[in-house]
C-alpha cells in the first residue's frame, strides 16, 4: 500500500454481548463482537465505529478478520427474560441477571446464570392455542352485550322515554361502560395479564382483600347469570312452541326447567370440548346474530303490508318520528327505564374474563373491549331511533280500525295489543322474515349463557390458585392437555341446574346485575387508586385514561347500583364487606405490589414530612423506645414488657449490635436474620421495628443506633436496656463499656431505662425460647447460621455475656443448601480458628473459654481491646455455616421436634404467660418511686401501663422522699394536687422524710460489699489507665457523692418494706455525672435499688416535660 493511498476502514457494528461461548481474543486482534444478532435486525440499536487496519498489521489473522469484542465477562445486556417472574413460568430454564454481589467481586458461579427447572418442555401456556383480539375479545363482547334487550325491550324504551330521553338513557349507560373500559384498559396494559380476568385485574391493583371478595362474587354472578340466560332462552322456546300448540309436560314452569336443563348439558359439552371449539360455536352464533340484524334492516327498507300497518308499522315517517320524540310515561319513570335497560350494557367483560387464553391480553383486551362497546352502543342507538321512526306507540292490530282511522283509539281504554308500548316483538314484525329475528334472540341468549359458563370457572380457578380462600384448592387444577378448569365447569353446571330448578328467577336477576355493577365500580376505583398513589410501578401503555374519570366511573357505578335497586345494592355491599373483613382478618400471605401498598408508602412519607415541620408539644408526647435487645427472640420477656408501654401509644424499635467484619457472608446473614426477626415480631403480634448494626464494638454500634434508627420525628426518645446482673464480677473493660452505654443515652438527650427481671421469671421463658428456636430451625431443615451478637450482653433476664463468656446462638436464616465450596470454607475456617464445637445445637467458644480459665487468678487484667471486641477471625467464624448432613441427625431432629412440641404444650401455663408479661394480672399493683423530677416520664410510663396490657387497671401507688421532715405534709399535699391536675389516676401517695428513715445495717453491709471490690487508695485513680480509671472509686469520690448514696440506701430500705409484693416497681434513678462519677459507684446504686425485688424498671427522663396540666 502506497503512502498516498487511502487506508481501508473496517466497519464495526456493536449489537451487544451474547451468551455464546467464544475463544478469548488475542491482544493484537481487532476488537469486534460476535456476529450473532436478533431475529429482527430493524429493532436493534447499532453503534458503528471504524478501526484503522494499520493497527493490526502483522497480526496472524489480518486486518479484516472478525473477532469477539470482550465487552464484559459478567455484565449482561437488557434481556426480556430477566424481567420475567420465574415462578410463573413452568418447565423452562430462565436466564438470570448476575447479582450485585457477583458483579462486585464474588467469584462468578456458572450455576447461577439461569434457574434450572426439571425439564425443558414447552410450557402449558404455549402448548394450547391462544385467541386473538377479534375472536377472543371483540366477538365475545358484542355477543354478550347484544342480548334480548335489543330484540324485546329497546322499542319499549322508545315508547316510555321517547327518542330524546331514550337516547340519554342509552348514552348514559354507554358512558359508564366506556369509562370502565378505559380504566380496565389502563390496568391491563400495566404489565402482563394472566388468567382470572376481572378478579386478576382488581386483586393485583387493590390487593387480595378487595380482589378476593370480588373474585368469589364475580364467579357466583357469572354462574347464576348462565342460569338466567338459559331460563330466558327456555322461555322464548316455550313461546314459540305455544304458537304452534306444542308443549313437553304442562306448557309451564316444568317445560322451562326441562328445556333449560337440556341446553345446560349441551353448553357443558361445548365448553368441555375446549376453548377453541367454544370459540367456533361463538362465531356460529355471531353469524346467526348478524343475519338476524341484517334481516331486520332489510325489513325496514320494505314498504309495510296492510297487516303491518294495522299493527302500528308506518315505515319511515316524519310524523311518527315527531310523535315519539318526547316521553310518554305510563307507570314508569326515567329511573325505572334506566334500571331496566342498564343491565344490557354490562356484558363487556366477556373477553377480559378469559384473559389467560388470549395471545396478548394486554393488547387484546383494550382494543377488543373498546371497539365492542363502541359498536354495540351505536347499534342500540340506531335500533332505538329506527323503531321510534317507523312504529307508533299504540295500535289495535285490526285492519278495520286502520281503514276507519281509529288505529290508536284503543289507547284511551288501554286495550291496544300492538305498538311500541304494548308489543315487545316489534323487531320481529318489522323484519323481512320473522323467524330469523327469533333465531337472533336464541343466538344472543345462548352466546351470553356460553360466555358466563366459561367465565365463572376461569375466575374460580384463578381465585383457587392464589390460595387466599381455604377449601377451594380443588378447583385450581386444570386439565392436563390445555389447563381447562373442568372441575369448575362441573360446579358451574351444578349451580346452573339448581337455579333453573327454582323456576322463577326474576328476583335473582337484579341482584346479579348489582354484583356485576360492584365489579365495575371496583375496576374504576382500582385505576383511580393506582394513579392517585403515584406509584412508579403504575406505567400503563394505554394513555387514554384519566384518574378523575375513573373516580367518576366508580361513583356512577355505585350510584347506579342503588338507583336500580337499593335493597339489592345493600345486599351486595354487605356481602362484599363480609368477605373483605374475612380476608382482612385471615391476612393472605401474598404480595402483589398493589396500590394499597403504594398508598401506605405515600401516606407514610407525607405524614413524616408533615411531622418534620410540626413543632413538638408536650401534649402530643409519645414514648418512642429504642430497646437494646440483642436477639429479640432470646429477650422475649424484655420485648413483651416494653411492648406493653408502646402498644397503640408509641413506637418500639428493637436494636441489635452485631460484632462482625463487613463481608458478603455477614451482610447476607444479617439480611436473612432481619427478615426472620420481623416475621417473629409479626407472629407474636408485637408492633415493633427491628434494626441491626454491624460494628467493631458495642459502644460504636449503640451510638450508631441512637443516631440512625428511626426517621425524622419518629426517632427514639427513650433508650432501654437490660440490667447487668454480674457487673461486680466482670472485667473493668466490660463494666466501663456498659456504663458508657448509659452515658450515651443521656448524651443524645434520651430518657434511659434499665429493666431488671428477677431470676424467678427466667426458666420458663428460657425453655420456651430454646424450644421455639430449635423447632423453627429443624422444621425448615435449614443449616443454622451461628454467630454472636454484641448486645447479647444487654440481657434483661440474665447476666451479660462478655467477650470472656460469649453467649452464642443459632440465628434463623432462610437460605438454600450451601454449595460444596461453602461447606469446605466453613469447615476449614472452623478448624483454623478452633472456635466452634457443635454439640446438640450448642456453640462453645473454645479460645475465649480458655482465656477465661487463665484469667481466674486476676479477672480484671484484660485490656479494653481484648475484652470489648472479638478478633476478626473469631467474628468471621460466628457467621460460618455448619451443615448437618448426617441422616441420623436429621431423624433425631424430627424426633426432637415432636418432643419439644409436647413439652412446649405442657409448659404453656398461665404462670408462664404472666411471667412473659402477656396475660393480664388481676388486682395488679404498680409502685412508682418518684425520687427525682425527670420531666414526668417516671409517672407517665406507669400510667400507660395501667391503661392496657398485662397491667391494665393496676393500682398506682406513688412514693417519694423529701429531704426534711418539716416540709413533709406540705410536699405530700402538693404531690396529690399535681397528680390530680395531671389527670393521673392513683391509688395512694406516700411521702417520706429522709431524716426520719432509719438506717439498715444489711443495706450498709451490701453497699460496702459491692464497693469494696473496686475501692482503691486516694489519688491513685487519676494515675491509672483506662478502663480501670473509669471503674474504680476512692474515698474522695465516695465523700463527694455521700448524700446521694445515703438517699439511695434509704430508698432501698423503703423498697424492701413497701414494694416487696408489687407486680412492678418503677424507680427514678439519678443522672450519672460525667468525669466525676465512677462506673462501680453508679452501678452499685442501681444494684441497691433493684436487688431482691420484684420486676424493677429503673428509669430517668431527659428533664424535658412529658406531662402538663394545661389544656
Amino acid at each position: 500500500m502506497t503512502e498516498g493511498e487511502a487506508k481501508p476502514q473496517v466497519e464495526i457494528v456493536v449489537v451487544g454481548a451474547t451468551d455464546s461461548a467464544h475463544a478469548s481474543p488475542k491482544s493484537d486482534d481487532i476488537p469486534v463482537v460476535s456476529t450473532e444478532v436478533f431475529a429482527d435486525k430493524a429493532k436493534q440499536k447499532q453503534l458503528k465505529f471504524t478501526i484503522d487496519p494499520a493497527i493490526n498489521e502483522g497480526s496472524e489473522s489480518g486486518s479484516s478478520s472478525v473477532r469477539e469484542l470482550p465487552i464484559a465477562d459478567l455484565e449482561k445486556e437488557p434481556q426480556f427474560d430477566h424481567y420475567r417472574n420465574a415462578l410463573s413460568i413452568k418447565r423452562q430454564i430462565i436466564p438470570r441477571r448476575p447479582s450485585l454481589k457477583q458483579l462486585h467481586g464474588v467469584e462468578w458461579d456458572q450455576d447461577q446464570e439461569s434457574i434450572p427447572l426439571p425439564s425443558q418442555k414447552v410450557p402449558i401456556e404455549a402448548e394450547k392455542k391462544k385467541l386473538g383480539w377479534i375472536e377472543g375479545v371483540l366477538i365475545r363482547c358484542v355477543l354478550n352485550i347484544i342480548g334480548v334487550m335489543l330484540y324485546l325491550r329497546i322499542s319499549w324504551v322508545a315508547a316510555q322515554a321517547g327518542l330524546l330521553l331514550g337516547s340519554v338513557v342509552l348514552l348514559l349507560s354507554s358512558a359508564i361502560v366506556f369509562l370502565t373500559a378505559l380504566s380496565m384498559s389502563a390496568i391491563c396494559t400495566n404489565g402482563k395479564i394472566r388468567g382470572g380476568g376481572t378478579y386478576f385485574i382488581i386483586s393485583r391493583s387493590l390487593g387480595p382483600d378487595f380482589g378476593g371478595s370480588i373474585g368469589i362474587i364475580f364467579a357466583v354472578a357469572n354462574a347464576v347469570s348462565a342460569a338466567v340466560y338459559l331460563a330466558g332462552f327456555a322461555d322464548t322456546v316455550l313461546e314459540v312452541m305455544k304458537n304452534h300448540n306444542a308443549y313437553i309436560v304442562d306448557g309451564g314452569v316444568n317445560d322451562i326447567r326441562i328445556i333449560g336443563w337440556i341446553t345446560a348439558v349441551l353448553l357443558l359439552a361445548v365448553v368441555c370440548a375446549g376453548l377453541n371449539f367454544e370459540s367456533k360455536a361463538q362465531i356460529v352464533l355471531l353469524i346467526v346474530l348478524i343475519v338476524s340484524l341484517l334481516n331486520y334492516f332489510a325489513g325496514l327498507c320494505m314498504s309495510p303490508t296492510t297487516l303491518q300497518r294495522a299493527q302500528g308499522i308506518t315505515g319511515f315517517n316524519g310524523t311518527t318520528l315527531t310523535d315519539n320524540s318526547l316521553p310518554d310515561w305510563r307507570g314508569e319513570t326515567f329511573a325505572s327505564v334506566l334500571a331496566v335497560y342498564f343491565p344490557a350494557a354490562t356484558g363487556f367483560l366477556a373477553g377480559a374474563n378469559i384473559s389467560g387464553d388470549l395471545k396478548e391480553p394486554e393488547k387484546a383486551i383494550p382494543k377488543g373491549t373498546i371497539i365492542g362497546v363502541t359498536i354495540t352502543s351505536i347499534l342500540y342507538l340506531a335500533v332505538l331511533w329506527l323503531t321510534g321512526a317507523t312504529c307508533v306507540r299504540d295500535a289495535s292490530g285490526l285492519v278495520e280500525d286502520l281503514n276507519n282511522g281509529m288505529l290508536s283509539a284503543c289507547a284511551i281504554n288501554q286495550t291496544c295489543n300492538y305498538g311500541l308500548h304494548n308489543y315487545y316483538h316489534i323487531l320481529e314484525i318489522e323484519g323481512a322474515w320473522g323467524p330469523l329475528i327469533t333465531a337472533g334472540v336464541f343466538s344472543s341468549t345462548l352466546s351470553s349463557a356460553l360466555a358466563s359458563t366459561v367465565s365463572a370457572p376461569k375466575v374460580l380457578q384463578a381465585v383457587a390458585r392464589d390460595r387466599i380462600f381455604p377449601y377451594i384448592g380443588f378447583f385450581a387444577k386444570g386439565s392436563k392437555k390445555s389447563d381447562e378448569p373442568v372441575r369448575g365447569y362441573l360446579l358451574t353446571f351444578a349451580i346452573t341446574v339448581g337455579i333453573i330448578a327454582i323456576g322463577d328467577i326474576n328476583q335473582i336477576a337484579p341482584l346479579i346485575s348489582n354484583f356485576f355493577m360492584a365489579s365495575y365500580a371496583l375496576i374504576n376505583y382500582a385505576c383511580f387508586d393506582a394513579s392517585f398513589a403515584k406509584s412508579p410501578g403504575f406505567r400503563p401503555a394505554f394513555k387514554f385514561y384519566n384518574m378523575w374519570l375513573s373516580l367518576l366511573g366508580a361513583f356512577t357505578c355505585t350510584v347506579m347500583m342503588f338507583f336500580i335497586s337499593w335493597v339489592n345494592a345493600l345486599i351486595t355491599v354487605i356481602f362484599i364487606m363480609l368477605l373483605y373483613v374475612y380476608l382482612t382478618r385471615r391476612k393472605p400471605d401474598v404480595n402483589w405490589g398493589d396500590s394499597t401498598q403504594a398508598n401506605s408508602f405515600k401516606n407514610a412519607v407525607q405524614n413524616m414530612l408533615k411531622l418534620q415541620t410540626t413543632q413538638d408539644h408536650v401534649k402530643t408526647y409519645r414514648p418512642m423506645i429504642l430497646l437494646l435487645t440483642g436477639n429479640p427472640c432470646k429477650r422475649k420477656q424484655m420485648v413483651n414488657f416494653v411492648s406493653n408501654i408502646t402498644r397503640n401509644q408509641g413506637m418500639l424499635i428493637c436494636g441489635q449490635v452485631l460484632l462482625a467484619p463487613l463481608d458478603d457472608s455477614t451482610l447476607q446473614a444479617r439480611q436473612h436474620f432481619s427478615q426472620k426477626i420481623v416475621w417473629w415480631l409479626k407472629k407474636r403480634h408485637i408492633r415493633a421495628f427491628y434494626y441491626s448494626y454491624l460494628a467493631n464494638n458495642l459502644q460504636e454500634g449503640v451510638l450508631a443506633l441512637l443516631q440512625l434508627c428511626g426517621m425524622g420525628k419518629l426517632s427514639p426518645n427513650i433508650m432501654i436496656m437490660g440490667f447487668k446482673n454480674d457487673w461486680d464480677t466482670s472485667d473493668y473493660a466490660v463494666i466501663k463499656e456498659y456504663f458508657l452505654l448509659i452515658h450515651c443515652g443521656f448524651d443524645f438527650n434520651k430518657g434511659v431505662g434499665i429493666l431488671r427481671i428477677p431470676n424467678s421469671a427466667k426458666a420458663p421463658a428460657e425453655k420456651e425460647t430454646k424450644a421455639f428456636m430449635e423447632i423453627f430451625n429443624s422444621e425448615r431443615q435449614q443449616p443454622n447460621l451461628l454467630r454472636t451478637s454484641a448486645d447479647d450482653r444487654l440481657d434483661g433476664r440474665s447476666s451479660i455475656c462478655t467477650s470472656q463468656s460469649v453467649e452464642s446462638f443459632a440465628v434463623f436464616a432462610e437460605r438454600l443448601m450451601p454449595t460444596d465450596s461453602e461447606r469446605k470454607r466453613a469447615k476449614s475456617t472452623t478448624e483454623r480458628n478452633n472456635v466452634f464445637s457443635v454439640r446438640t445445637g450448642q456453640v462453645v467458644k473454645r479460645d475465649i473459654q480458655d482465656e477465661k480459665n487463665k484469667a481466674n487468678a486476676d479477672p480484671r487484667c484484660h485490656t479494653a481491646s481484648s475484652s470489648s471486641s472479638l478478633s476478626e477471625a473469631s467474628a468471621r467464624s460466628q457467621f460460618e455455616i455448619e451443615v448437618l448432613d448426617n441422616e441420623e441427625k436429621k431423624k433425631h431432629a424430627i424426633l426432637s421436634i415432636t418432643k419439644l412440641r409436647r413439652k412446649a404444650s405442657m409448659e404453656k401455663t398461665s404462670k408462664v404467660a404472666v411471667e412473659n408479661f402477656q396475660k393480664r394480672i388481676k388486682k395488679a399493683v404498680i409502685d412508682v418511686w418518684w425520687l427525682y423530677d425527670d420531666g414526668g416520664l417516671s409517672i407517665l410510663i406507669p400510667h400507660l401501663l395501667s391503661q392496657e396490657g398485662y397491667l391494665e387497671n393496676a393500682k398506682l401507688r406513688v412514693f417519694t422522699i423529701v429531704k426534711r421532715s418539716d416540709v413533709f405534709d406540705d410536699e405530700q399535699s402538693k404531690l396529690i394536687i399535681l397528680l390530680n391536675k395531671l389527670r393521673i389516676k392513683f391509688n395512694k401517695v406516700n411521702v417520706y422524710a429522709e431524716d426520719r428513715i432509719q438506717d439498715n445495717e444489711e443495706t450498709l453491709r451490701l453497699f460496702h460489699e459491692l464497693i469494696s471490690k473496686f475501692k482503691v487508695p486516694n489519688k491513685t485513680v487519676g494515675q491509672m489507665e483506662e478502663p480501670a480509671a473509669s471503674v474504680l472509686v476512692d474515698d474522695v469520690e465516695l465523700a463527694t457523692f455521700r448524700s446521694t448514696t445515703e438517699r439511695i440506701m434509704k430508698a432501698r430500705n423503703l423498697l424492701l418494706t413497701h414494694s416487696k409484693n408489687a407486680n412492678l416497681i418503677i424507680v427514678t434513678i439519678p443522672v450519672p455525672r460525667k468525669k466525676a462519677l465512677s462506673a462501680s459507684l453508679y452501678l452499685a446504686w442501681l444494684e441497691l435499688l433493684s436487688r431482691d425485688l420484684p420486676l424493677t424498671f429503673l428509669l430517668r427522663g431527659n428533664q424535658e416535660p412529658v406531662l402538663t396540666f394545661y389544656s
